[in-house]
């Protein structure tokens, strides 16, 4: 149970109490996820046509529907006027960790941070000695503004054994643009807006893992634009962090 101050003394909310105000919190946001001025939309109803808009309503499905199960139990009452159902604490939180969730969705600006991007045209000995100094992984390559694809260490280990001599790599000369004509098709990678929030990011790689591709890297920009300049970079490394950001029980 939790006390608010209501009118200068301190009120006890059940857990019951508790409950309903988040619920109410959710059914308006899923009301305007959904665009629904129709009244007699059901919770459910609600769900369905938010989730077609929102990742995070796709990603709760499950529990706001146990959630709205339980809403329904609470609010049928007995003969004395109080709920046939009172919620545990734990479910309590859950509720209220997703209500809060669902109204300031991490972003991916949270990722923001200075990506390092080479021109079609650089080098490739440059590139290997900036890689081994800083350990990167995948390095976004661009022609002027304009975004020409991803530079990983498996498309250079690629090129490298196509092009070695009796095992002896020659780069000479070698430009990145060379290089990247040895990525794999499947190997992409994405964009997002700052503003995006994590549950998109998720579902990017998500929905390119069940179209058999490998999605090397997100990148940042401004509004998503692959011509803006990039402000971060999110990895499958990420993931980990990101799943723990949208658990509403670690919140």
């Amino acid at each position: 149970m939790q006390g608010i101050e209501y009118q200068g003394r301190i009120v006890i909310m059940s857990n019951s109490e508790e409950f309903m105000d988040a619920f109410s919190e959710i059914e308006k946001y899923l009301r305007r996820q959904a665009k629904s001025n129709d009244k007699y939309d059901t919770f459910y109803q609600l769900i369905d046509k938010a989730k077609t808009i929102s990742p995070a309503v796709r990603q709760y499905d499950t529990d706001l529907r146990e959630l709205g199960d339980l809403r329904n139990a609470i609010t049928h009452e007995r003969t004395d006027g109080h709920p046939i159902a009172e919620p545990y604490s734990a479910t309590v939180s859950l509720i209220k960790s997703i209500a809060r969730i669902l109204m300031n969705p991490p972003k991916a600006r949270s990722f923001q941070k200075k990506v390092v991007k080479v021109m079609i045209h650089d080098g490739l000995e440059k590139v290997l000695e900036d890689i081994k100094e800083n350990s990167y992984s995948q390095i976004p390559v661009y022609d002027g503004e304009k975004y020409r694809g991803i530079l990983t260490t498996n498309t250079i280990a690629r090129f490298i054994s196509d092009t070695s001599e009796e095992g002896i790599a020659m780069f000479g000369n070698t430009e990145v643009g060379e290089v990247l004509e040895h990525a794999e098709a499947s190997e992409v990678a994405a964009f997002v807006g700052i503003d995006d929030d994590l549950f998109k990011v998720l579902e990017k790689f998500t929905e390119h893992s069940k179209n058999r591709k490998k999605l090397e890297a997100i990148i940042i920009t401004s509004d998503g634009d692959s011509k803006k300049e990039p402000m971060g970079i999110i990895t499958a490394w990420d993931i980990p962090e990101i799943l723990e950001r949208i658990d509403p029980s670690s919140h």
